[in-house]
């Protein structure tokens, strides 16, 4: 039984007539009788009693009609709330973003996104990237952001930035005479690391294994503020984006560049390829798109603003 079943029954039902149900749906009244019968051998009752001048209900049809009645109904009215979502821009959107990202281009777009839609409900989650990748898989997140994606054929990929990792400790430490650090000076420094659910955990660990050694990590954060000060308190070393190292105190911090081969954090909005997007992801998706390449295309291919072409997409 099927939608159009449901629409034959109702029509029958409400005509009285077999033919003039068919008149109304423009089909066949062989049609119309074919489906009712298959509709009364499916449920095993009869729907109609077709013995009387008028085709009249059946118990069994009087019971099924208003339900049948609102089924198609609301079936027929899906294109008329498909169009006023698009004219209203309605919808809602679930984000999972990395903290400790410096993800501040991505935050003024979506800032001029929620302007441009105001009536997209935004829900931001924090989470580590993967995390944020279990979220796009199970549907639990619409898009999410996250750190130095893996190639996958599970996600659209939309590169975003790539800024280097500069070494920061307190600001008398021995390093910050070196004008860039090798890794192999870490060996006996303390880390103070990114939790294990952020990709940059993974990076830094087989960056320091690279250079002959397995980290000693003091603490696991998520918090910049607590990283920043278990380091400006001489308890260890953390590794944070050049572009957030611009933000802190130099009179309490120092931080230096590392040699090649660096650590980038690489900022990537994925969504999933096989999954249904909604409306308000699609508009998302379009939004940071063309703002993008408006802005790429403003700064006339400087540096300033750092990015990937967002139409790169994997």
């Amino acid at each position: 039984m099927d939608i159009r079943h449901l629409e034959y029954f109702v029509e029958v039902a409400r005509q009285k007539s077999f033919s003039s149900a068919a008149k109304a749906t423009h089909v066949t009244q062989s049609t119309i009788s074919k489906m009712i019968k298959d509709m009364e051998t499916e449920l095993g009752k009869a729907l109609f009693n077709r013995s009387s001048k008028y085709v009249q209900l059946t118990d069994t049809g009087e019971m099924l009609f208003p339900k049948a009645k609102q089924i198609v109904e609301m079936f027929l009215s899906i294109p008329t709330e498909l169009d006023i979502m698009a004219k209203t821009e309605k919808g809602k959107l679930s984000i999972g973003l990395p903290p400790i990202t410096a993800a501040t281009a991505f935050a003024q777009l979506l800032g001029e996104f929620i302007k441009a839609y105001p009536n997209i409900e935004i829900n931001l989650f924090e989470y580590g990237s993967k995390r944020v990748e279990l979220g796009i898989q199970d549907g639990s997140l619409d898009v999410g952001l996250i750190c130095c994606p893996a190639n996958s054929d599970q996600y659209n990929i939309m590169h975003f930035s790539k800024d280097p990792l500069w070494v920061v400790g307190h600001s008398e430490h021995p390093l910050r005479e070196y004008p860039k650090i090798e890794f192999e000076l870490l060996v006996e420094e303390i880390f103070v690391l990114y939790r294990r659910d952020f990709s940059l955990y993974d990076e830094i660990v087989k960056r320091c294994k690279m250079a002959g050694f397995q980290p000693k990590v003091a603490f696991e954060t998520s918090q910049l503020e607590l990283m920043t000060q278990i380091v400006a308190a001489k308890l260890g070393i953390a590794l944070l984006p050049s572009k957030l190292c611009a933000e802190l105190d130099p009179k309490t911090m120092a931080f230096m560049p590392l040699s090649d081969p660096q650590i980038f954090l690489e900022l990537s909005l994925i969504w999933h390829k096989r999954r249904y997007l909604s409306y308000a992801t699609h508009l998302l998706v379009e939004f940071i798109q063309a703002s993008l390449l408006e802005k790429i295309h403003n700064i006339n291919e400087s540096n300033e603003f750092n990015e990937f072409n967002p139409l790169d997409l994997k």
